[in-house]
């Protein structure tokens, strides 16, 4: 084995550096999430659901929407109020994003002003699929129409229920 002189090793030093620099920059949250397990089963569902309305793009899962996503979970479980605090709670968590559709998954009383989960989870795709026919247009233009979307899971009197925050693209840095 050759032995290597102080000037190829600070070479080598150097492009190494380099390199580990070059690896850390970009990607971070930009880089689509991998699903798993029952957040996998109901992109799924959802991307099912587009195909057959004639929609060619599959939604993207976005981490950088999760904390939309959580918010959603407390308003659908009754632990946050629908009010203004929360709209801007949720404005704040889903900043830096394009046309961030209404919360998917939950229905809300206008007359008493209570909220309450909708989407319930299932380990059937198909059965998921048929379920997304019976939101409302609203929401069911939202998953038409994002391109990124969050899916929070969780468990509610019980039951199995799952939310979700789309949109349609990142706003460029």
């Amino acid at each position: 084995m050759k032995k290597m002189n102080r000037r190829e090793f600070l070479a080598l030093t150097g492009a190494a550096v380099a390199m580990l620099a070059l690896a850390g920059c970009g990607g971070g949250s930009s880089a689509p999430a991998v699903p798993t397990g029952r957040e996998a089963k109901v992109l799924e569902a959802i991307n099912k659901y587009r195909a057959a309305a004639g929609v060619k793009e599959p939604l993207i899962l976005e981490n950088g929407l999760k904390p939309a996503a959580e918010l959603v979970v407390k308003i659908a479980k009754g632990e946050m109020a629908f009010d203004e605090k929360a709209a801007e709670a949720f404005d704040k968590a889903a900043a830096g994003y394009i046309d961030v559709g209404a919360p998917i998954g939950i229905a809300f009383d206008k007359d008493t002003g209570n909220t309450m989960p909708v989407c319930v989870y299932t380990e059937t795709v198909d059965l998921l699929v048929n379920n997304l026919s019976m939101l409302d247009e609203t929401d069911q233009a939202n998953l038409k129409s994002a391109s990124l979307i969050a899916i929070q899971l969780f468990e509610y009197g019980g039951v199995k229920y799952w939310v979700a925050v789309a949109a349609k693209g990142k706003v460029k840095p």
